[in-house]
């Protein structure tokens, strides 16, 4: 039996961070490296709305240059954390390419899925960023993007 480590990659999309002023903007990750992709985004405090949006391009520079907004879908926790239930995620919610307003009424506290199924998504639009708009501030955000490689082993090829 392999490493979960050798058989899944661990991209740190966001270091845990107290958004303030500007926009913050996620690494850009080649999807093509990867059958699957998910973005696992946390929240703390959220003082003020803020819009998350989805960016995808042929290049990582033409990714984190934020270009092309994409439609998504995400999955929300079904509790807040440290809570019974937490660990669960409701129904996959479809969000427009205008992005995602995370309101402090449902999104403080909880945490976030965004799949990508990197088979689908086409071989030329391969790089994703995701990005939080400078509105709504401060926002304290982490995340992390788990991916079933193409190209397990000890060394996965990097995606950033």
């Amino acid at each position: 039996m392999s490493r979960f480590s050798e058989s899944y990659a661990l991209v740190p999309l966001f270091e845990p961070k107290d958004k303030t002023a500007a926009a913050y903007v996620s690494d850009a990750v080649n999807l093509g490296l990867y059958h699957s992709f998910i973005a696992a985004l946390m929240f703390g405090e959220i003082t003020d709305d803020s819009v998350l949006t989805v960016y995808r391009d042929t290049t990582a520079a033409r990714a984190t240059a934020l270009t092309t907004a994409v439609a998504f879908r995400y999955r929300l926790s079904a509790a807040a954390f440290k809570v019974t239930k937490s660990d669960q995620l409701g129904e996959p919610i479809a969000v427009l390419s205008t992005g995602l307003t995370l309101t402090a009424a449902t999104f403080v506290n909880k945490w976030i899925a965004i799949e990508f199924d990197c088979d689908v998504s086409g071989s030329t639009a391969r790089y994703v960023a995701i990005n939080f708009s400078s509105v709504g501030n401060p926002l304290l955000v982490a995340g992390l993007g788990i991916g079933q490689a193409r190209y397990p082993g000890h060394l996965i090829p990097t995606a950033v």
